[in-house]
């Protein structure tokens, strides 16, 4: 304890050491000052070109008229969003089914003409309401066949869902040996 310690680094030694890298930074310091002065000088280039080149935007704009709105392209917008407007209305209207069945009507006639049988043909078909009120008329040689053709046209798809609660069938008065038959949704 009362022994005299030695002085690992004394303040001469740190003051050495101080001036040692204080000398080395400055020295990294200057080369890479050194290393980097030609890109300074580009970017000063390039910040004067890209000024002088702002300048003549400026003046080019000031040159240029003002653009104003055309009352023709104004009015076919207008034009154009009615039109749309419409369009989606339709679209609307057509996929709610407030105009009826939107399959068409082929498959009516395709599944009539499948069930056809032999000794009876169909003389007048009604669709309206889009599809929703259905009528057809028809003539036949037999009186059985008729419910033969009523059975095959209920076996079919676009059939199914579809309720016919009108059947009519009398004799044809110009020709008693045909049985003329009208078959229909109610309503």
């Amino acid at each position: 304890m009362f022994r005299k310690q030695e002085k690992v680094f004394s303040a001469v030694a740190m003051l050495q050491i101080i001036v040692f890298f204080t000398v080395i930074l400055i020295a990294i310091y200057a080369y890479s000052l050194n290393q980097l002065q030609p890109f300074h000088a580009e970017l000063d280039k390039t910040l004067k070109q890209f000024d002088k080149l702002s300048k003549q935007i400026e003046i080019i704009a000031q040159a240029l008229p003002r653009r104003t709105e055309s009352k023709l392209i104004v009015n076919e917008i207008a034009r154009l969003t009615k039109e749309l407007q419409h369009r989606q209305k339709v679209k609307d209207a057509l996929s709610n089914g407030s105009f009826g069945s939107t399959d068409g009507f082929s498959g009516y006639f395709e599944a009539l003409a499948k069930a056809h049988i032999s000794g009876t043909w169909l003389t007048g078909i009604h669709i309206a309401q889009g599809g929703a009120m259905l009528s057809f008329n028809g003539k036949s040689i037999d009186p059985e066949l008729i419910p033969i053709y009523l059975k095959r046209l209920s076996k079919e798809p676009v059939f199914n869902k579809r309720a016919f609660n009108i059947l009519e069938i009398r004799r044809a008065e110009a020709e008693p040996e045909l049985l003329l038959f009208n078959v229909a949704t109610g309503g």
